[in-house]
């Protein structure tokens, strides 16, 4: 679409899911809430507003499977999306060395497979002694394009697993997806 007034280009608009009036038809698995984790307050278990998604309340439990445990977005009908398509989103992660727990991002591509886009391979996120810290919140974007394009079916999730038998730190807090 073309605005003749501004000489701009009108984009498609995008999805946005902020979760404060409901979970806008994300499915959230085991695990997986919607409010905030107490064990960071309302100001700090959000990044805007009051709600967000969060993988269990203060910390996740030793030995969740490595099929891990999802937070999935409702289907997103991009079967004319061409150009640049990016997926952002805020988060304030606690994770243990990736070699013992594990988090990832992943999104449905054009042929029904779901496609790692991020997957934690650092060390620790938060603090061993206070595993309730999340280190703080910040914005994430990957470049989706090549997976949005075409893609009647597109869809993200978010993962928490595999981990291990050891510490526990608090998982996943996200807000304002886009």
């Amino acid at each position: 679409e073309y605005n003749f007034s501004s000489g701009m280009k009108i984009l498609p608009r995008g999805q946005e899911w902020d979760f404060e009036t409901s979970s806008h038809g994300w499915t959230l698995g085991t695990g997986w809430l919607r409010g905030y984790d107490s064990c960071h307050g309302q100001n700090g278990g959000v990044h805007g507003g009051t709600k967000a998604i969060y993988t269990y309340n203060c910390a996740y439990p030793n030995y969740i499977p490595s099929s891990g445990y999802f937070a999935t977005s409702p289907v997103m009908d991009c079967s004319s999306c061409s150009g640049t398509w990016m997926l952002k989103y805020w988060r304030c992660i606690g994770i243990e060395y990736y070699v013992y727990d594990d988090l990832q991002v992943h999104v449905k591509n054009a042929q029904g497979n779901w496609v790692i886009v991020w997957d934690h391979q650092g060390g620790g996120i938060g603090s061993y002694y206070n595993p309730y810290n999340c280190g703080g919140w910040g914005q994430v974007t990957h470049d989706i394009s090549s997976y949005a394009a075409g893609n009647s079916n597109l869809q993200v999730r978010f993962k928490i697993g595999r981990t291990d038998g050891s510490v526990v730190y608090t998982g996943w807090n996200v807000d304002d997806v886009s």
